[in-house]
């Protein structure tokens, strides 16, 4: 028990915080990276039936059969009814991972967030994936499956890219915090999380480009914004 406890008090300093700016410049790059895969044709068309993408450019993996992972990322809410998105409210993930793992791995981690349930999640500290909403592993594949609607299997649909082997990925247990420091520095004053995913509007370059990449993916063009 204290090796856990030791695991999840070093990892974020292994880790090293990141600006939120570093944050959005290397989502793009996770993105366009996931989006070249061949069959990530399924994940693209979950995402036209999702409310909201979690991307986490690096989340930060030690350990030996029993390990931690820590990651920083942020949330962006996508309205269906106006086609718009809102955000980025900056995230932090923590938590234990088993099974056949050792050393230290750097994976990116995209979410999709398939309802309210799942967005609203994000907006609060310590909300639990796997426990308050379900989470599974994200579809593979050239395209979904005709007779398969996933929005009533899982609130969450994850899909990770590893750099190197890192054999095993679990984010059941995993916790969820607001990372309300980024949030501060990103927008400048303490504005919470909900009313970011609410009303506030993609307004740096940075995240501008990312909501073009992803429209460019769901309807083939890019915001407006």
């Amino acid at each position: 028990m204290k090796k856990v406890f030791l695991l999840l008090l070093i990892i974020p300093v292994i880790a090293m915080a990141s600006s939120p700016t570093e944050r959005l410049t290397s989502a793009l790059s996770t993105l366009k990276e996931l989006s070249s895969i061949p069959d990530s044709g399924a994940f693209t068309e979950l995402l036209k039936q999702a409310q909201g993408i979690v991307i986490y450019p690096t989340l930060l993996k030690v350990g030996f059969l029993i390990g931690g992972q820590y990651g920083e990322g942020f949330v962006l809410r996508y309205d269906t009814t106006t086609q718009m998105w809102f955000g980025p409210s900056f995230v932090k993930l923590t938590g234990l991972s088993f099974g056949p793992q050792v050393g230290i791995q750097n994976t990116s981690l995209v979410l999709v967030l398939m309802n309210e349930e799942a967005i609203r999640g994000f907006t609060r500290d310590n909300f639990t994936l796997g426990g308050n909403v379900s989470v599974a592993a994200g579809p593979l594949g050239r395209r979904l499956s005709a007779d398969t609607d996933y929005r009533l299997m899982a609130s969450i649909y994850s899909y990770s890219i590893t750099k190197g082997f890192f054999a095993g990925l679990s984010l059941e247990g995993a916790a969820v915090q607001v990372d309300h420091e980024a949030n501060k520095i990103y927008y400048g004053a303490e504005v919470s999380a909900s009313e970011i995913l609410e009303s506030y509007q993609p307004m740096t370059p940075e995240v501008v480009a990312i909501v073009d990449f992803l429209n460019s993916l769901m309807y083939g063009e890019t915001s407006e914004e």
